[in-house]
């Protein structure tokens, strides 16, 4: 189990409607399912409270509720995923600056999360990487985004 207190703090004289001071904590019970030396199982939970001390007084609590897994081959081949239900319990106006930040960019109520990250090492100094996100809220279309990175090394 993992828990945070934290703050985050923006200020800026020429748009003073993007201040914001957020004061949050958290809490994260993970419990862990290891299959083999290379395989593991996770279902986590996430419990978050923030506020912001100024302008509107947004109000966040979030739930997180998710599982993920790790496949690892120490010699070729690492996969990761995870997925996640969010619900957003919001308090404020949803179009702000500071609610973009508070949200990190997903909406007010349900929203939806997943991941998969592919490494492979091709050759001794040869590793190619392929990431692709998900996510989805009630009122939108999913959004989807992923990359390729080849990496050598010299």
């Amino acid at each position: 189990m993992r828990g945070a207190l934290g703050n985050n703090e923006s200020t800026s004289e020429n748009f003073p409607g993007r201040n914001f001071k957020l004061d949050n904590y958290e809490v994260n019970p993970k419990l862990s399912y290891l299959l083999s030396r290379s395989t593991r199982f996770d279902v986590f939970y996430q419990f978050m409270n923030e506020e912001n001390s100024l302008g509107d007084m947004e109000q966040l609590k979030q739930q997180k509720v998710g599982t993920s897994f790790s496949y690892t081959d120490a010699q070729k081949i690492s996969l990761n995923g995870e997925f996640a239900y969010i619900n957003n319990d919001f308090t404020g106006s949803a179009f702000s600056p500071v609610a973009y930040q508070m949200l990190e960019g997903l909406q007010p109520g349900t929203n939806f999360t997943w991941s998969l990250l592919l490494q492979k090492r091709i050759t001794k100094y040869l590793d190619a990487n392929l990431s692709y996100f998900g996510r989805k809220s009630k009122e939108s279309k999913a959004v989807h985004t992923g990359s390729v990175q080849l990496r050598a090394y010299f």
